[in-house]
């Protein structure tokens, strides 16, 4: 059930030939001219505009420069063409969830609501609950570019629908994916200092951590977690704090039931011993593991490749990055876990239409505008001659985009859509951070041609019913917080690995096994669900 990556092609094309995508061409203009036609018309005959309230929390590299959505110039853009007015109701940055649940104690919700995904159970638990508008039946008529989309990717379909089918939110969609942006980041001066070549197994991550030491530097700082899915990976398991479980031919599986889990924590703790792991892993979190690396206390750690390599271009340091490490050199890994699914899960790419919308017609026309063919060219890029210019028959950013006050990731949250509910171009085609310059391109672009590497461990993201996800909260949370605690004890040596028998006898006492029997249900309902069509 996953989907195979389209990216092939993409390694060939330069900084502004990847820039390009004449989509609409030459019907650009006639298109934009009918929809504020249509505006216009619909504003005239009803005497004023549409106006209509919208919960979204906003990304904090916009919140830096910008108050509202409102002052978002693709936004503003679309609210013209289509004669509809949307006032931005944005929860405090790191308040997100609190406000989104305090939004259900009031007299009255905002007509569309973002976040949608995090109400308890779900969104099709809020649909359940009455408080989401079940627009099943009024998508092919009010949204007919959503529903196209829709009933023409299965998996997307899936994604998106509940066990009987019914539609609640508009959701954000990828189809193509982009490669890896999360890899080991390495400086190469520090690699030439040493003699080393881009580590690639285990055995020659050891030989650098080892000259590493030599220098003095700590070679390694581990997510704080203990979990790293690109060592876990190499063993056929996954997990995460977020993704807690995986399938291996159709059965669902956690991986601390598994033996090779045991491999696993031997490796790190062998690394621990040995002093390849900081011994202060646990502890560090965010932009100080950046720091640590910038300054050369440590030798390397696992983060966004673009954002790094951007970063040292700043500060004179040549970042590199190692391409997902193996047990021996051929192994095939199938953990891949970097656009996985077409349905994109971030804040604000899960977006219903609340029970207090009195005009629910204008507001699916409003949110079906990311799926139209003129909607799809304004979010992804922006707007003509603002944030771009055709070069021939290519569209090529300008320096609105990429030489600004605000910075190119941040661009990208001001100018346009990066997370949405709309269709979605890979990163590699439109994202300004990327494209500013070809040595940022490349560095996402390393290792991305990897012909043993899959992602069939993945399990889909099927949400269960509401008295199964209340079973999960009550069985699982406490066999979670036992399993993180002992993972981290594992590693760090203050539990012997001598006992992981007796983790694991823990583990099942806990009701494990009856989570796991809920898991399958819900993957065998996922898979075995009927499709449009």
């Amino acid at each position: 059930m996953t989907r195979k990556k389209v990216i092939s092609f993409l390694l060939a094309v330069t900084m502004m030939g990847l820039t390009a995508c004449t989509g609409a061409g030459g019907t650009q203009e006639t298109q934009k001219a009918g929809n504020e036609a249509e505006g216009q018309a619909a504003s005239e005959e009803s005497g004023e505009a549409v106006t209509l309230t919208y919960w979204v929390p906003m990304h904090s590299g916009a919140s830096k420069y910008i108050t509202s959505y409102n002052e978002n110039t693709a936004y503003q853009e679309a609210m013209k063409r289509l004669g509809i007015q949307v006032e931005f109701i944005h929860p405090a940055i790191g308040q997100e969830q609190e406000e989104f649940n305090l939004l259900f104690l009031g007299d009255e919700l905002p007509d569309i609501i973002a976040y949608a995904d995090h109400y308890t159970g779900g969104e099709f638990q809020g649909m359940r609950d009455g408080v989401f508008q079940d627009i099943t039946e009024l998508v092919p008529e009010y949204a007919p570019d959503y529903y196209k989309m829709l009933t023409e990717d299965e998996e997307f379909y899936r994604e998106s629908t509940d066990n009987e089918g019914h539609i609640v939110s508009f959701n954000g969609y990828k189809p193509v994916g982009d490669p890896p942006f999360r890899r080991w980041i390495l400086n190469q001066d520090l690699l030439d200092e040493m003699g080393c070549e881009i580590p690639q197994t285990i055995p020659e991550f050891e030989e650098m951590f080892d000259k590493m030491l030599e220098k003095g530097i700590t070679p390694y700082l581990l997510d704080s977690t203990g979990y790293e899915v690109q060592l876990m990976g190499m063993y056929d398991m996954y997990m995460n704090t977020t993704t807690r479980f995986y399938q291996q031919d159709g059965i669902v599986k956690f991986a601390p039931l598994e033996d090779a889990y045991k491999d696993y924590l031997t490796l790190l703790n062998s690394w621990y011993e040995k002093g390849y792991i900081s011994k202060d892993f646990s502890s560090i979190k965010g932009t100080e593991a950046d720091t640590l690396f910038d300054s050369g206390q440590i030798g390397t750690y696992l983060s966004p490749i673009v954002a790094c390599y951007n970063r040292g271009e700043v500060q004179g340091i040549p970042v590199v990055s190692a391409p997902y490490p193996r047990l021996y050199e051929g192994q095939e890994l199938h953990w891949d876990d970097c656009d996985t699914w077409p349905r994109m899960k971030y804040n604000e790419t899960t977006v219903v239409i609340s029970k207090d919308c009195e005009n629910v017609e204008a507001a699916m026309k409003f949110l079906n505008y990311g799926y139209t063919e003129e909607g799809i060219e304004l979010y992804n890029w922006g707007v003509e001659g603002l944030n771009w210019d055709w070069q021939g028959d290519k569209r090529v950013y300008n320096d609105t985009m990429l030489n600004n006050e605000f910075g190119t990731e941040e661009a990208s949250y001001i100018y346009k859509l990066h997370f949405a509910p709309k269709y979605t171009y890979p990163d590699v085609e439109v994202h300004a951070n990327l494209l500013k310059s070809e040595g940022a391109l490349n560095s996402r672009l390393m290792w991305s041609e990897d012909d043993k590497s899959d992602s069939s461990l993945q399990l889909p993201p099927f949400q269960l019913d509401e008295e199964d996800q209340q079973t999960l909260a009550e069985v699982a949370t406490p066999i979670y917080t036992y399993v993180d605690e002992m993972t981290l004890k594992f590693i760090t040596g203050a539990e012997p690995l001598d006992h992981f028998e007796t983790f694991r006898e823990t583990i099942r006492s806990m009701g494990m096994e009856e989570i796991i029997a809920l898991e399958q249900e819900g993957y065998d309902a996922y898979i075995s669900k009927a499709t449009i069509g």
